[in-house]
């Protein structure tokens, strides 16, 4: 194994890990986040759906933590 192995499933773990890719461009020294974009990018496919995934989970909590909903469940109106 050579360095540049170890350096390459350092960044890869790190993806898997779902680290911002700007702390990734930074730790790899790279002068743009492009070029890190360029040499990983394909380890970063299924991002979008994590990121779907994750915004449905807000917007489900949100709509459970509101006073709306709340009234809803207790059996109270807001109507006015």
């Amino acid at each position: 194994m050579r360095p540049h192995d170890l350096r390459h499933t350092h960044i890869a773990l790190l993806i898997a890990a779902g680290e911002d890719p700007y702390v990734i461009s930074q730790r790899l020294g790279h002068a743009s986040i492009r070029t890190t974009y360029d040499v990983y990018g394909h380890l970063f496919e299924g991002r979008d759906r994590q990121a779907a995934d994750a915004l449905e989970t807000a917007r489900a909590r949100t709509l459970a933590d509101s006073p709306r909903t709340r009234n809803r469940s207790e059996g109270m109106s807001l109507d006015l």
